[in-house]
């Protein structure tokens, strides 16, 4: 009796511990598309989430200026990865390419958020 006690509570913890993980889910696990303009035209990414934050950011296109808009591009990347976040600011010098990165990794966590009741 003793063992099934032991099991049943074993088996309602694990359960509780499940739930409370499924709780912390901010996103929808998978690769979300993302778009915003930039300074020379459409900056299209995409994001990778697992279901508590972003795990990667895969520019597909950009046509801003490689010295300029490419290492925003990068700078900010690297810190939003860093930091999970992006409420960060624009890039002095590359204001609309930071803008149109930013406005596409949100359009892209957009979709991934999980919206709770």
């Amino acid at each position: 009796m003793k063992k099934y006690i032991a099991l049943f509570a074993g088996a309602a913890l694990l359960f509780a511990a499940c739930l409370s993980l499924k709780s912390l889910a901010v996103y929808e696990p998978g690769s979300w598309e993302g778009i915003g303009e930039g300074y020379n035209g459409t900056i299209h990414l995409i994001v990778d989430t697992d279901s508590t934050s972003i795990i990667d950011i895969t520019i597909l296109e950009h046509n801003d200026d490689a010295m300029i808009g490419g290492e925003a591009i990068s700078e900010l990347k690297e810190f939003i990865l860093e930091t999970d976040s992006t409420d960060i600011d624009a890039i002095s010098g590359a204001t609309q390419t930071s803008e149109g990165f930013i406005n596409a990794v949100n359009e892209a966590l957009s979709k991934a958020r999980i919206v709770k009741e």
